[in-house]
C-alpha cells in the first residue's frame, strides 16, 4: 500500500516551478498538450515529478541494494538505445542475453 497520494484527477494541470522559466501557461497532467514545450521544460517538469518519490538508497525496507558499480551505469548508457527484442539486427546483444540467462539457470 502506497503511503503517499499521486495527483487527483481535479488535479489536471502540471504545475511546475522550475519548469515556469520555459513554460508560462499550466500544462495538462493526463492528456498531450495541444503545442510542443522546449526539451529543457519537458525534462525539468518529469525530473521535478521522480523527485518526489523515495530516494532509493535509503530504501532500506525492500533489503535490495540500489547501488551499482559506476561501470553497470556506463554499460546500460552504451546500450539504452538497442531495440532487443531486434534480436537479427544485435545479434552480440542476443548471445550475451542468452549467455547470462543459461549462467543464472546453472
Amino acid at each position: 500500500m502506497a503511503l503517499s497520494k499521486t495527483a487527483l484527477d481535479t488535479d489536471v494541470s502540471v504545475h511546475s516551478t522550475f519548469a515556469s522559466r520555459y513554460v508560462r501557461a499550466s500544462l495538462p497532467r493526463f492528456r498531450m498538450p495541444e503545442n510542443s514545450i522546449p526539451k529543457e521544460a519537458a525534462y525539468q517538469i518529469i525530473n521535478d515529478e521522480l523527485m518526489l518519490d523515495g530516494n532509493p538508497r535509503l530504501n532500506l525496507a525492500s533489503f535490495v541494494t540500489t547501488w551499482m558499480e559506476p561501470e553497470c551505469d556506463k554499460l546500460i548508457m552504451a546500450s539504452v538505445n538497442k531495440n532487443y527484442v531486434d534480436m537479427d539486427e544485435y545479434p552480440v546483444t542476443t548471445e550475451l542475453q542468452a549467455n547470462h540467462i543459461l549462467v543464472l539457470l546453472s
